[in-house]
């Protein structure tokens, strides 16, 4: 099930990263990432850095299933 897909947007006002906590300047660049919470999809704010780590960390997670499943086929 996909809770949505991760957008860009600029801050309207300084707003914390949901991740580091860090302030996202108004009218700076931030990803809205969609998380499914007590039955209800969230857009968190994070930062450009935050970012990059989560799509890291996903990459490195998709590659690894990626693996195990070409093995069974």
């Amino acid at each position: 099930m996909s809770t949505g897909v991760p957008v860009v947007h600029t801050c309207g006002k300084a707003t914390p990263c949901d991740r580091c906590s860090g302030k996202v300047a108004t009218g700076r660049i931030c990803f809205q990432i969609p998380k499914l919470k007590n039955g209800f999809t969230s857009h968190p704010i994070f930062c450009v850095a935050c970012t990059a780590d989560i799509i890291g960390q996903t990459k490195a997670e998709l590659t690894a299933i990626e693996e195990q499943a070409l093995m069974h086929l």
